[in-house]
């Protein structure tokens, strides 16, 4: 009876093993559905979906290197050959809200010279509904086009550093009739009577206010900023002039008050964060002809009343559409305060956009 009972016993636990392991199996676990990024036209090209969002953001930059070979336009320095590496990265988010296109802009730049390196935050603002509040070019600058499609088209400048601002436009700033009221904060330095003198008061904004018309045919652009620690003010009209679908002109002119004053360091003279040229008046031309589809010749001369003469010739031309090779030749002739002489020299661009 012993042995049968042992025998029936392993029997029964032979059989019942195939059940218990099938209760302990272990289930893989499903895996998760894959988000895949989305492409946003809303606003354009090159937008995607932020994952898990309806933001749309676009990076993109460029890559450039810029060899200057001879005497440097600013100051009549013969540099022999000098180069300049530059990295940007742009950040552009955007989204549609109950008060219109959200937008977030964001520019950082790295740039490197002979000097050693360098990286700056070069823009940061967020605009809506009219409104744009942050970091970048002063709207003295932005709201005529900067100057012309040359390189060094400040050798004459016609406009001070990035700032922080707030402002509001009327209308649609790239077509048709706007206007422009806005508040800065000033940027930058000069050095007057021995000293370096802030271009901002922290106390009291800058103010600044604008109005254009842009058509088919080209644009009217008007300018005004009031230095409230120069106690003077800054203003540029500027002309655009579709002569062809090939061929447009541009004009524009400068003024600022009070050029002639003692009120800086040791009576020098107390520089305008509105007029960054020498003396009362300012004048910038220039042109831009298509030659094909894979170039174009820029050129453009500028003069201010203490006497410089600066102007500047280059052909832009695409080796592929993301490639740009940019040589360009610059001569000034200087006077007054800057000096009596002359600069011959030029540049050579290559740039890498994405």
């Amino acid at each position: 009876m012993t042995v049968r009972a042992l025998l029936l016993a392993s029997s029964a636990a032979l059989m019942l093993s195939p059940a218990a392991h099938a209760a302990d199996a272990i289930v893989a676990a499903q895996p998760e559905p894959m988000e895949y990024v989305r492409v946003c036209d809303a606003f354009g090209v090159g937008y995607f979906y932020i994952p898990g969002t309806e933001t749309c953001l676009k990076i993109g930059g460029y890559v450039r290197m810029d060899s200057t070979f001879g005497e440097e336009p600013y100051e009549g320095v013969d540099v022999g050959w000098a180069a300049l590496s530059r990295g940007e990265l742009e950040f552009d988010a955007r989204n549609d809200t109950e008060y219109g296109t959200l937008r977030s802009y964001i520019e950082l730049r790295a740039d490197a010279t002979r000097e050693g390196s360098s990286s700056e935050l070069y823009s940061a603002y967020i605009s809506l509904a009219g409104v744009r509040a942050g970091y970048t070019d002063s709207r003295f600058d932005t709201w005529l086009n900067s100057a012309g499609a040359v390189i060094n088209d400040d050798v004459i400048d016609y406009t001070g550093d990035r700032t922080n601002q707030i402002s509001y436009v009327y209308g649609d700033e790239d077509k048709g009739f706007s206007a422009l009221i806005g508040l800065e904060e000033g940027a930058g330095t000069y050095t007057a009577g021995g000293a370096t003198v802030a271009y901002q008061k922290r106390n009291t904004p800058f103010f600044i206010g604008g109005a254009k018309y842009q058509d088919s045919w080209g644009g009217v652009f008007g300018i005004i900023g009031y230095d409230s620690q120069a106690e003077a003010i800054g203003t540029k009209v500027r002309v655009e002039l579709a002569v062809t679908d090939k061929v447009k002109l541009f004009a524009m002119a400068g003024y600022q008050s009070d050029w002639d004053n003692t009120d800086g360091p040791n009576n020098s003279r107390r520089r305008n964060y509105y007029g960054d040229w020498l003396g009362d008046w300012a004048a910038w031309g220039g042109f831009t002809a298509t030659l094909n589809e894979k170039s174009a010749l820029n050129g453009q001369v500028a003069w201010e009343e203490d006497g410089t003469i600066a102007t500047a010739l280059n052909v832009e031309y695409k080796i592929t559409k993301e490639l740009l090779l940019l040589p360009e030749l610059n001569y000034t002739k200087f006077h007054g305060l800057r000096g009596n002489g002359e600069a011959f020299g030029g540049t050579l661009r290559l740039q890498r956009d994405f």
